[in-house]
């Protein structure tokens, strides 16, 4: 893995959580660790995801994979056809 650099404030929990999540993504989908890290940024570019009851905690990582590939108004979970992943622009 390449030196990590999220664009969010993260402590060492959510840090290992979000690397988690990147790894999903790459595994889910084949996509590349420098993907995964532009969809992970653009979702919570800004925010800081800290504290043992950090709000991320709530969802497992499939879900925030799924959630940043496709988009939380997309309906990964009921594998709808021809679901496509948000783009990338």
């Amino acid at each position: 893995m390449n030196k990590i650099r999220f664009e969010f404030e993260t402590d060492p929990k959510s840090f290992s959580y979000c690397l988690d999540i990147v790894q999903r993504m790459i595994v889910l989908f084949n996509i590349s660790e420098n993907e995964a890290l532009l969809r992970i940024n653009r979702r919570w570019i800004g925010l800081a995801l800290k504290g043992e009851d950090d709000l991320i905690y709530h969802e497992d990582e499939d879900y925030w994979a799924n959630t940043i590939y496709f988009g939380k108004d997309s309906d990964w979970w009921k594998n709808p056809p021809n679901l496509n992943p948000l783009p990338l622009d």
